[in-house]
């Protein structure tokens, strides 16, 4: 696809950084939209916005970390590519923990529920993978195996991380759309009267599917594999568990 959008003499931009900093942005604008729409608010606009730094701070960290974790071979090779984000190579599920140990310690000394935090970040959250993961779609990581469907992509430019010639599945927009579905499922139920952690319940739910899906059909180096499924696949279950027992448990509370 284009890695690089635009280049002018040295200067680049390159489409997976554009894409990552517009999923920021967007799903920033949607909290901002959101905040204003709560009966009670969690926190003022001001400080929702220093939250979201970190927010994207530690994501950024933790998803680098895992990335990095997973082609530690390359790496060693070439330890200064590990700061070059803006080229691709972040692992969602890496964020994802780090941003939930922030979320939950921040909780613990503002004395907020967690899940009503989880609650009110989880269509933004949807949101913005969907937009980041056509990031990923143009600079050609994550792509998918060998396809001989009629929506197989090629990818040519010798900058693309993905493997040239060869027709694959767009894993990258299979997951950008299913996470778009999520965020309309979610912005829709958030409507519904409904007990706080459902939301993020039926997000945990809603992803670990999606992701465990289209791990079927990756075609780039998956790491260590356990009991023959990949990292990101028994993230999957153990978030799924997760979600589900959070669900479970609120609906037990409104039948007591």
């Amino acid at each position: 696809m284009y890695p690089i959008l635009f280049s002018f003499g040295n200067f680049r931009i390159f489409s997976y950084g554009l894409f990552v900093a517009l999923a920021f942005i967007v799903a920033m604008y949607y909290l901002s939209y959101s905040l204003n729409r709560l009966e009670f608010k969690i926190f003022s606009q001001e400080v929702l916005s220093s939250f979201f730094v970190y927010l994207v701070f530690f994501g950024i960290i933790g998803a680098r970390i895992f990335y990095v974790l997973t082609n530690i071979n390359e790496y060693i090779v070439s330890p200064l590519d590990i700061f070059k984000v803006w080229q691709g190579g972040l692992v969602y599920y890496g964020g994802f923990i780090t941003v939930s140990i922030f979320a939950i310690i921040y909780c613990r000394v503002r004395n907020i529920q967690v899940l009503y935090l989880g609650d009110f970040f989880a269509p933004a959250l949807a949101l913005g993978h969907s937009i980041g993961r056509i990031g990923c779609f143009f600079s050609g990581c994550c792509y998918g195996k060998e396809s001989n469907l009629p929506w197989a992509v090629v990818f040519t430019d010798k900058q693309s991380l993905a493997v040239l010639g060869e027709h694959l599945h767009p894993t990258q927009i299979y997951e950008s759309l299913g996470n778009f579905c999520i965020f309309s499922i979610l912005l829709f139920y958030s409507k519904k009267k409904r007990r706080v952690g459902n939301i993020f319940a039926i997000y945990l739910i809603l992803y670990s599917i999606l992701r465990f899906v289209v791990e079927c059909f990756r075609g780039d180096d998956r790491g260590v594999q356990y009991f023959g499924l990949s990292i990101s696949q028994n993230m999957s279950i153990i978030l799924l568990i997760i979600g589900v027992l959070i669900y479970a448990r609120k609906a037990s509370l409104r039948k007591t």
